[in-house]
């Protein structure tokens, strides 16, 4: 009694099998043969990649362009200070007690003093200028506390040069804050840039690839005409044409990816030079495997959307269903 029915039951399972391995197989096939005929066309291919490729490289480039400058930010963000320059005429015991309420403050977390006599060592040392410095009767730099905040938002700043502004001897706060607002600001508009120019450049490759499909289904209407009398599905004929479109992407973004690594290896020794300058732990960042691989799906992605619009305007055109 119950054979007839395991009978059913591996009949549909073997059926289910067939069907399966016959959609990986066309799947197998479409993307072989997309790239087949890739290659059978060198010229039209490589012209297609590159433009896709230059289109991509920009906001890639700006992107690293970005990360490179927000070394800067994010480590002076943090190392924001305050320098205090005291009274030339002030006293010991002054200097004393605006040591004491520094160092009794919960706002600063670190302190430094430099006395007059190695403020002026310090200059001749870095200007080269000794000489005028020993030629004057008096020496002009002040002493001066360096004072590092235990926090660089604002409020914090905002409340230590008010405890600052009420000590005896202290005659000009200087926050080393606005070059850094400038670098901030620099780094914002390459970021807001970056997302302007992604948008834009993501429509240039949809428009590239969609163009780039138009014209293969152009060259091949006879064959789906034929295949929509024989009865063919349209996601059937649409396939190799998706295939494409992310072949299309997905090289196009590794054609990217290979110019930017060609112009960091160009511009690496003397872009390391600058940033060794300015301290060891600055270094050339590149775009990174996480950044290299959101490029390339990215662009694959891109490519297949934009096949897909194209293919299904244009299908729908030659086809009766």
């Amino acid at each position: 009694m119950n054979r007839p029915a395991n009978t059913k039951g591996a009949r549909r399972e073997r059926d289910r099998r067939i069907r399966i391995n016959a959609w990986a197989s066309n799947h197998r096939d479409c993307a072989l043969d997309t790239i087949r005929r890739m290659l059978a066309q060198p010229v039209a291919t490589l012209m297609t990649l590159a433009v896709i490729g230059i289109a991509l490289l920009l906001p890639a480039l700006l992107y690293v362009a970005g990360s490179n400058l927000g070394q800067f930010t994010d480590r002076l963000e943090a190392t924001n200070r305050l320098t205090v320059y005291l009274a030339p005429d002030i006293s010991e015991q002054s200097i004393s007690e605006i040591r004491a309420a520094l160092d009794n403050s919960e706002l600063v977390g670190s302190l430094q003093f430099i006395s007059s006599e190695q403020a002026a060592e310090d200059f001749a040392r870095w200007s080269g200028l000794g000489d005028v410095l020993d030629s004057l009767a008096d020496n002009p730099l002040p002493a001066a506390f360096v004072v590092q905040p235990i926090s660089a938002d604002d409020g914090t700043l905002s409340s230590l040069q008010e405890l600052l502004n009420g000590l005896t001897g202290v005659d000009l706060i200087q926050v080393d804050q606005r070059w850094l607002e400038r670098l901030t600001g620099i780094s914002r508009l390459i970021d807001r840039t970056v997302m302007t120019l992604v948008f834009i450049l993501a429509f240039a490759v949809l428009f590239i690839t969609g163009n780039s499909i138009r014209t293969l289904i152009a060259n091949r209407q006879a064959e789906i005409r034929v295949m929509d009398l024989m009865g063919a599905t349209r996601s059937y004929m649409a396939r190799p044409f998706l295939y494409m479109g992310l072949w299309y992407g997905l090289f196009g973004g590794l054609v990217a990816w290979l110019l930017l690594q060609c112009m960091l290896l160009l511009l690496r020794e003397p872009a390391s030079t600058l940033l060794a300058s300015y301290g060891p732990q600055y270094q050339l960042i590149g775009l990174g495997s996480i950044g290299a691989a959101v490029l390339l799906l990215s662009s694959a992605g891109l490519g297949w959307l934009g096949a897909k619009l194209s293919v299904s305007r244009h299908l729908r055109a030659l086809t009766r269903s």
